[in-house]
């Protein structure tokens, strides 16, 4: 083609002359990467990846096709690229192609700015019959996708945005996910609250590393999973941060047993209330917080009337049932905020919370009433009437320990049952214990 004057220079032939195809067809693999996405691919580079065609490679992270133990290494180059060192050397990296297979090439970058964008410019040449095929290497390749493969925890990576880049095949089988449904989202679609993958970027930016971070991960499913995530921090030449990488196993069952044991240790197995010693910590607990946070509380001891007699007369099992039968009765007179327990034998202690003293009245007249009105089976299909007495003390900041308002309640469940149970006492702070005058008396 020529001008006016003759030929064109060749910086004009190339702009009128198709540059973009020249680059399309030059002989060498190249790829043209924005935000490490691939911008642009020439036919040769398609060839190496065991593409169809350039459509099927645009937009594709690069770091999909780059080697696990190789990414790394990859990424601190190009990050490490800029105007005072616009050039990598050629370096030699491990590539995995859509026909998944594996190749060495000879790779180097540079950067271009076009319109003030950053542009990566690499390149690669096939060395595969060189390096790959050393029998060594080979058992290495071959030992390492073994063990990425199969091993029980799951590998993960991420880049700076935290999308994630490279995943191991185990999320299959923990998340229900295969590697393509996963690779390119962010890290924190996978967890049931996105925020929280916030606290282990906060931890690994801060640490550097973390090891068995609790956390809890979506199922494709649905349900959720515990996990527990060690990562550390990826890290630039420069310092600046690229992302984490790290593995995750699934612990759902050993936390499901910790949670077991816990509820065991503090549960009482006949009624399912809290045992004596878990019921005492929350009520120190509590004792506690008053000193800071002023609430009206009320302590009330509850115990079956003759139950060693009715025990004795219709056994023990019969006993166990009407245990369970009393406290489920209570449990449903009282509100969510109160604390319910088992002392042991058939002493129960409630801690009525946010609760006046009047209206403690009322709550303990409702109990009375109730277990007077209920029929209780027994094991051999009988039923029997019963009736309890109770204590009540008010529960203050200076009852530490707390077994000095127990001690308050004691007298007044005394006071109750010398005079003719079926009925409560109240012990205040200050003064003798007394019956309240709408309290109903059972007739003994």
């Amino acid at each position: 083609m020529s001008g006016p004057g003759g030929p064109l220079p060749f910086d004009e032939l190339l702009m009128d002359g198709g540059c973009v195809e020249i680059l399309r067809e030059y002989p060498v693999p190249h790829v043209m990467l924005r935000h490490n996405k691939i911008a642009f691919i020439n036919s040769a580079a398609v060839a190496l990846f065991d593409g169809e065609s350039a459509e099927s490679l645009l937009e594709k992270e690069i770091m999909e096709f780059i080697h696990p133990l190789d990414q790394e290494r990859a990424l601190s180059r190009m990050r490490g690229l800029d105007k005072n060192k616009p050039r990598s050397v050629p370096t030699k990296i491990r590539i995995n192609t859509l026909a998944n297979r594996l190749k060495m090439i000879i790779s180097s970058s540079a950067m271009v700015c076009i319109k003030g964008e950053r542009v990566i410019v690499a390149t690669g040449v096939d060395v595969t019959d060189i390096y790959a095929m050393d029998n060594e290497l080979r058992e290495s390749e071959e030992s390492f996708q073994r063990l990425f493969e199969n091993m029980h925890d799951v590998f993960y990576r991420t880049n700076d945005q935290q999308q994630i880049v490279l995943v191991g095949p185990g999320a299959k089988r923990l998340l229900g996910y295969s590697v393509n449904e996963v690779i390119g989202k962010p890290a924190s679609y996978f967890y049931p609250r996105p925020e929280d993958r916030q606290a282990i970027i906060d931890a690994v930016k801060k640490f550097g590393e973390v090891k068995d971070f609790p956390g809890q991960l979506r199922h494709k499913r649905g349900h959720v999973l515990d996990v527990s995530i060690s990562s550390r921090v990826i890290m630039g030449p420069n310092g600046e941060f690229l992302g984490m990488e790290g593995v995750f196993r699934d612990v759902t069952e050993e936390v499901n047993i910790k949670k077991e044991l816990k509820r065991l240790a503090s549960t009482d197995d006949l009624t399912g209330l809290l045992n004596r010693r878990s019921f005492l910590e929350k009520a120190n607990h509590l004792v506690r917080s008053l000193q800071r946070y002023q609430e009206d509380c009320l302590v009330v001891i509850l115990d079956i009337d003759c139950f060693k007699e009715i025990n004795d007369t219709h056994g023990h099992l019969s006993g166990d049932r009407i245990l369970k039968d009393v406290s489920f009765i209570v449990k449903g007179l009282l509100r969510e905020s109160d604390i319910y327990g088992r002392l042991g034998g058939d002493e129960f202690s409630i801690i009525l919370r946010r609760c006046p003293l009047q209206e403690g009245h009322e709550i303990c007249s409702r109990i009375v009433r109730e277990i007077k009105d209920t029929k209780i089976s027994l094991v051999h299909q009988n039923t029997i009437s019963l009736s309890v007495s109770l204590g009540v003390t008010p529960l203050v900041k200076d009852d530490n320990p707390f077994v000095l308002a127990l001690a308050r309640a004691d007298r007044a469940l005394y006071l109750a049952k010398t005079r003719g149970r079926g009925c409560f006492g109240v012990t205040p702070l200050d003064g003798d214990s007394y019956l309240p005058m709408h309290t109903d008396l059972a007739d003994h």
